[in-house]
């Protein structure tokens, strides 16, 4: 109780060590930020989803994330190739002091078909916005030797309780190559490489050593197949290197289908973090709306709270969808 100051500092402070970037356990229902090369990769012409994520909430320095996106393709049916453009939000916060990170973005992908699949390149580039408000600091001052008596302060952060900002300009590249040889039968296998302009995220260029956003790469595989007549089997598996960092996600989930037309379905899965924690998820889809829930639980220290997600998708499509259909409407 005798220093605050150490944790203001470490705010301040906080790009100057390197951390990771947003993530979600349930990577594989947020694409655009898994790789921007999977901008226009479904089953449809036009896509909306968004991704919320809390976690460390037993903690004074809880975490939330939340991202809105959308895609669509520019495609002409009667020609093979085409192009896909899209948008994304993100935002995160942590801390009594409102750290946050605001990402909007633009993407856009070229899908070519070579044999039976598509490659497909895709570019991102977006602006961020990192902040924190002061208007909750109390530093080492306002502790008299027995109490705390918070006051007006003379420091420059606390002076008409300001927030800072930092702006900077960020951009991702990637590629994917996706199979679907039916609606029950496709996989994608990609890699993508981010923030690869490696901005200066300090919030004061002249306070501390430069700051810069380390460059990470993304290696992934996705499935989905069928394995009974009402049952398919989907398994996903990330790899994301950004040094020091490594993490790896592995899920799997059964997709029971709950009509005859094959548009409603219920997934049943788990999956792990590697040496950090594991979890259980559900989902439902209800002809062209998806809906997930995960919850993280830690695998070394339970008491953190875990660490629920949700995810939400609605696809439109031009043409109308059977799931009996032989050939997949792409």
């Amino acid at each position: 109780m005798k220093r605050f100051t150490p944790f203001l500092i470490l705010v301040c402070f906080a790009f100057g060590a390197n951390s990771q970037d947003l993530h979600y356990s349930m990577f594989f229902n947020s694409p655009l930020n898994l790789n921007p090369a999977l901008t226009g990769q479904f089953i449809g012409d036009q896509r909306i989803h968004a991704n919320y994520r809390r976690q460390w909430f037993n903690w004074p320095v809880e975490n939330q994330n939340l991202t809105v996106g959308g895609d669509f393709k520019l495609k002409d049916y009667e020609k093979p190739n085409f192009l896909s453009l899209g948008a994304l939000i993100n935002y995160d916060v942590a801390g009594d002091l409102n750290t946050s990170l605001t990402g909007i973005d633009i993407f856009g992908s070229y899908s070519i078909k070579v044999g039976k699949g598509y490659i497909t390149p895709g570019l991102n580039v977006g602006i961020g916005v990192r902040s924190f408000n002061t208007s909750n600091a109390l530093l080492g001052e306002f502790w008299n030797g027995n109490t705390l008596t918070p006051g007006i302060s003379a420091d420059p952060l606390h002076q008409g309780n300001a927030g800072l900002d930092k702006l900077f300009v960020d951009a991702n590249v990637g590629l994917n190559y996706r199979q679907v040889k039916t609606f029950r039968k496709f996989f994608d296998l990609g890699v993508s490489g981010n923030n690869l302009i490696s901005p200066d995220v300090r919030f004061d260029e002249n306070m501390g050593p430069e700051s810069k956003l380390l460059p990470k790469f993304n290696i992934y595989g996705m499935g989905n197949w069928q394995v009974a007549d009402k049952i398919d089997l989907l398994l996903n598996a990330l790899v994301s290197l950004q040094n020091p960092y490594q993490e790896i996600v592995l899920n799997g989930q059964g997709k029971f289908y709950l009509n005859d037309e094959f548009t409603r379905a219920l997934y049943l899965g788990a999956g792990i973090r590697l040496d950090d924690s594991w979890y259980p998820m559900i989902a439902l889809q209800m002809d062209k709306l998806y809906v997930a829930f995960s919850y993280d639980l830690d695998i070394k220290e339970v008491q953190k709270g875990g660490g629920p997600e949700f995810a939400l998708r609605y696809i439109f499509a031009a043409l109308p969808y059977a799931g009996k259909k032989p050939c997949p409407i792409y």
